[in-house]
């Protein structure tokens, strides 16, 4: 149990250590989105599980997020802020994810960061490819020592290197997650335009919503919606009074990512998007002390409809995927993300 905790231990304080290193090069290169906030997820899985299909697909771990940012920047220049924008926008990363199969499932992010905060520039998507790049290097160096005959969990499947195919199984079917994700995205843009902010429908509400209502027989954080909504919001504030004190410095981003999973910690929660919620505040142009209301407002309502399809398709019903991906339970040591 000591070697599990100083295991976690090592693993937290190397996803702060890389999320500051990756501060430091978004800061030299004036370019804040280098510091994409759905690495914090990415990175604590990664460093965490070499199990999980994340650590397993390195080429799909940078492509992914690319293409999503590549169209969620198209059609930011081309369209304003709203319903047809948005729907193209999720709709176009869902069919991505679904063409490569890819486990990829924070390049919705990726693609609705853009609208959320009007980013214009190309150099977006490439700015990506920095983190997720460095984070496909830790994976392939695991891979390296898994070959070179050091120890590894026995039951730990190969990584998927150099393959285009992801390590899962297809989506669900339509008839399963369609209605409640869609109404879940409608009701976000409601809220957005009676609210006033994008923000409302933050862009790892897209992942958290993903996990919730598609993959929702391996979501790791099912059942535990009171810690999610509790961890969210609290990574907002942390995020915020962070950015608020110290600014979009290494020892700020350092600081919000181990306060983040010290919380979650705390809440016996494994909950990756908690650490966007956390990071996000860095990469908006001065932040609003209403963040986390923003927040807050968007998760009661994924809340209500998960109660809403829960109720009327039963805990159970849904469908998931035959290789799915370990909850808290079933991850070495508590830290998972999707499928």
């Amino acid at each position: 149990m000591a070697e599990g905790r100083l295991s976690r231990c090592r693993a937290d304080l190397a996803i702060a250590g890389f999320l500051a290193f990756i501060t430091v090069i978004a800061n030299a290169s004036g370019s804040s989105y280098v510091l994409f906030p759905e690495l914090g997820a990415l990175g604590w899985v990664i460093f965490s599980d070499a199990r999980h299909p994340w650590a397993r697909s390195p080429v799909l771990l940078m492509l992914t997020p690319f293409l999503a940012a590549l169209q969620g920047l198209w059609i930011t220049r081309h369209l304003a802020y709203g319903p047809v924008a948005v729907l193209l926008d999720v709709g176009l990363s869902l069919l991505l994810i679904a063409a490569l199969r890819s486990p990829i499932v924070p390049a919705l992010s990726a693609g609705l960061l853009p609208l959320a905060l009007d980013i214009r520039t190309w150099t977006y998507p490439f700015a990506i490819l920095i983190g997720t790049g460095g984070l496909a290097l830790v994976s392939l160096w695991r891979a390296r020592r898994a070959r070179d005959g050091v120890p590894q969990p026995a039951d730990a499947p190969p990584p998927v290197l150099w393959s285009l195919r992801g390590p899962t199984q297809p989506l669900p079917l339509l008839r399963d997650w369609l209605w409640p994700f869609g109404l879940f995205l409608l009701g976000g843009l409601l809220l957005v335009r009676l609210i006033g902010s994008p923000l409302v429908l933050f862009p790892p509400l897209l992942v958290i919503a993903f996990e919730m209502l598609v993959r929702r027989q391996h979501c790791p954080w099912r059942g535990r919606y009171g810690g999610m909504v509790l961890a969210t919001n609290a990574a907002a504030v942390v995020g915020l009074v962070l950015v608020k004190l110290l600014g979009v410095v290494p020892v700020a981003v350092f600081l919000a990512v181990l306060v983040t999973l010290a919380l979650l910690r705390l809440l016996r929660l494994s909950f990756p998007p908690a650490l966007g919620l956390a990071l996000l505040p860095f990469v908006i142009p001065q932040p609003p002390l209403s963040y986390p209301l923003f927040t807050l407002a968007g998760s009661l309502w994924l809340l209500l409809v998960v109660a809403l399809h829960e109720a009327l398709a039963g805990p159970d019903a849904g469908g998931g995927d035959a290789d799915g991906h370990a909850g808290a339970e079933g991850s070495s040591d508590g830290a998972t993300g999707t499928a």
